[in-house]
């Protein structure tokens, strides 16, 4: 990486591009249209994210699939079928009243009269314990649907609905309602798509105004955005061609579009404020853009870096859906960096001052003067052991709930959104009987022949000891496969899907009851389901954590070593990016876990955060926060570079920076926030996380904690032992002045 001619590599590229804009114009214009025929075309292959679990819950689903689904493929699509549950439920009646009877006999003669169902029994009919809830004021049915004639095989679920709704109007002082897996994830993935669609539009809007103020320029505003646009079909399109070759699932066009925003528009935003800084300091056209790249440009690109190896460390994981979100965000991240590199430039090359067309009367400020961040870092200045002192105690406070936190899978009735229909019915469900009826746990025995009488009389123990056990619930199911190789039961857990009594029922089947019953029967046997999935995911994210951690953390080290030759500029940096991803983690626990104004989102406390968030976050906000670190420290070398002046360059490099600092946090934030304003609690966990998080690098560490920490530093910011100074130099030749020792 060593530079020529007083440039780095990334001024090379822009003066480059910049000498020739219109064929990479035409270039990058025909590379977003390709993209555009890359998804019309090629198409993302999508993986079905049932597939890929992990542990024993994950080799038991895939054993499943294995056996089941070729016998469902081979059937003819008449033949196929779909179980739904009704619930009816009248806390003013006991089950054994005539009354109650007679409401569930019409209720269950208006259903069977669907053509699509097949059989309809309640709980009269089987006369089942576990079909009538422990208060006897409620009572199941299962109904099986088919649709005859279908040439495709597909089930349509909404003749039942509306029998099951009509039916409670005509018995008012009844509830009832249908309940299962695949009608709530079919609910749910609508709502999830109506969000998505909303999340953009706000996400547009906040990014469009906030550069408005920024810039006072309609056509400065438009630029950046353009780029992330335009970056974010691009990265669409090439994820396209690598789905083909490693499925990617359905999530990661919104996490291409969620980084694409954030930081195609801050890359563009960065390079653009330097441009116009550099115009208005009496510098013509093509050497601002050489200078804006030869500086900004340069920490754009170890920015982006920083970003992807943060993001690659996720792959550790093992875990499909990490690999396929992180696949997405390093290829938009890519892009982004590319086109402000390339296209930016050339752009620059050719509108010129023409940026500043169109000005927008009566926002923004005057350039430069740093503002309020500026007025507080000089205060921080003079004042930075007793204000830092106070930050750090502020951030080690808002970490410690992190000690309590509580990691799992929202699958309970209170992570649902109101917007689901079926919510009340799991709801219902889940106080009267259970919601593990819905996901039960999936007890897997695979041997050659499954129907031995060893391996037959160890199944009539399981079932027999799961049916007298407080920690199960009934009815219990059971299926064996054609070639008679696995028989799967299905045992619904007493607890919801998301709490402990759940977990502990499962480690109850795992640790003990299937150990004793097929001790000796020649059977391997496992335990899936939702609740096992999230226990084995969670122990996955556990062990990963020392991997990713060590990679992040290593890697960003060594980036940081070798922009900024000096030892102790990394090592504060990683510091404090962990003080503030610490912080974050103990936001989330006080507004999600306890319920600390939660409902401000429209939600309610689960106690839960989910289990994928802690770690991906980490992946996600370690490179994202190096931006401002990286745009900021890279201001403040240029400054210590030029006059040696430790305080000085601190100050200046703050004040020249402020404003797209702000700016671009300000954009982050916005585009994050718009993520929390889903009706999924998930999304609203991952996107206040990011968004606290950036808040507080872009504020706290950056105007106080960080120019701070470089006062009492002094000349040690820039240390670097003389054995490493054979670091390459990349930075521009003609900002080296002579400066103090490095040892």
């Amino acid at each position: 990486m060593e530079t020529t001619k007083g440039r780095t590599f990334t001024s090379r590229i822009a003066i480059w591009s910049a000498a020739h804009h219109w064929p990479v114009l035409i270039a990058s214009i025909l590379v977003v249209v390709a993209a555009f025929f890359s998804i019309a075309i090629v198409g993302a292959d999508l993986r079905d994210e049932s597939e890929g679990g992990v542990g024993e819950s994950g080799e038991g689903s895939a054993l499943l699939r294995e056996a089941f689904q070729a016998e469902a493929a081979a059937a003819e699509p008449a033949e196929r079928a779909r179980q739904e549950g009704v619930l009816i439920s009248n806390h003013s009646l006991n089950a054994a009243d005539p009354d109650f009877r007679a409401a569930v006999a019409g209720i269950m003669e208006k259903v069977r009269a669907v053509p699509q169902v097949a059989t309809a029994l309640s709980y009269y009919d089987t006369g089942i314990p576990s079909m009538l809830a422990d208060d006897e004021t409620a009572v199941l049915a299962t109904v099986l649907l088919t649709n005859p004639g279908s040439s495709t095989g597909e089930i349509d679920i909404g003749p039942l609905l509306h029998a099951v709704e009509e039916a409670g109007e005509a018995a008012p002082a009844f509830k009832i309602g249908v309940f299962s897996a695949l009608l709530v994830e079919e609910q749910f993935d609508e709502v999830l798509e109506e969000d998505f669609s909303r999340i953009l539009i706000y996400s547009l809007v906040i990014g469009l105004v906030i550069l408005l103020i920024a810039f006072r320029a309609v056509v400065a505003a438009i630029i950046p955005l353009a780029i992330a646009i335009g970056s974010i079909f691009t990265a669409i399109g090439i994820s396209a061609w690598i789905s083909q070759l490693y499925p990617l699932v359905e999530l990661y066009a919104e996490m291409i579009l969620l980084m694409g925003l954030a930081v195609g528009i801050d890359y563009s935003l960065f390079i653009i404020s330097r441009f116009r800084t550099e115009r208005a300091a009496g510098r013509d056209k093509a050497e601002a853009i050489a200078v804006a790249a030869n500086t900004t440009g340069r920490a754009v690109f170890y920015a982006g870096v920083t970003v992807i190896l943060s993001l690659a460390g996720l792959t550790l994981t093992r875990d499909f859906t990490f690999i396929s979100l992180a696949l997405g965000a390093i290829v938009v991240v890519f892009v982004a960096v590319i086109a402000s590199l390339t296209l930016l430039p050339s752009m620059l090359a050719i509108i010129g001052d023409g940026v500043n067309r169109l000005r927008v009367p009566f926002v923004g400020r005057g350039p430069d003067q740093g503002g309020i961040w500026a007025a507080i870092t000089r205060w921080v200045l003079v004042r930075p052991i007793p204000l830092s002192s106070l930050t750090l105690a502020a951030l080690v406070a808002l970490t410690i709930p992190v000690f309590s936190i509580k990691l799992g899978i929202n699958a309970g009735a209170d992570a649902i959104p109101d917007a689901i229909e079926s919510k009340a019915a799991l709801v219902d469900l889940e106080q009267h009987f259970s919601s593990s009826i819905i996901a039960p746990a999936r007890v897997i025995i695979t041997a050659p022949d499954v129907n031995t009488t060893r391996i037959q009389s160890a199944v009539d123990e399981l079932v027999e000891r799961a049916e007298s056990s407080a920690a199960f619930l009934g009815p219990i199911e059971a299926r064996t496969s054609a070639d008679g190789t696995l028989t799967r039961i299905n045992i619904p857990l007493a607890g919801k899907l998301d709490d402990d009594v759940s977990e502990d029922a499962v480690k109850l089947l795992r640790e003990q009851i299937l150990p004793q019953v097929f001790d000796g029967a020649g059977a391997r046997t496992y335990v899936a389901g939702d609740t096992a999935e999230a226990i084995d995911f969670r122990d996955r994210m556990w062990d990963s954590s020392y991997y990713v951690f060590a990679f992040v953390l290593g890697l960003s080290f060594l980036l940081l070593l070798i922009m900024f030759r000096s030892v102790i500029i990394p090592i504060k940096a990683l510091v404090l990016n962990l003080l503030s991803v610490g912080a974050v983690y103990g936001v989330l626990v006080m507004v999600f876990q306890w319920g600390w104004g939660i409902s401000i989102l429209g939600s309610e406390e689960t106690g839960i955060i989910e289990t994928w968030l802690p770690l991906f976050l980490f992946g996600i906000l370690f490179g994202l926060s190096m931006d401002y670190h990286m745009l900021l420290l890279n201001r403040i070398k240029e400054e210590w570079d030029k006059s040696g002046d430790n305080e000085e360059a601190v100050a200046t490099g703050i004040r020249l920076t402020a404003g797209q600092i702000t700016s671009a946090a300000a954009v982050m934030v916005g585009v994050f926030a718009a993520f929390a304003t889903s009706r999924v609690l998930g999304l609203q966990q991952f996107g206040l996380g990011l968004a606290v998080a950036v808040l507080i690098d872009a504020t706290v560490i950056r105007v106080v904690l960080l120019p701070a920490t470089m006062k009492l530093l002094g000349d040690w910011n820039w240390y670097l032992p003389g054995w490493l100074d054979w670091l390459p130099r990349v930075a521009p030749e003609e900002a080296a002045a002579p400066a103090p020792a490095d040892d």
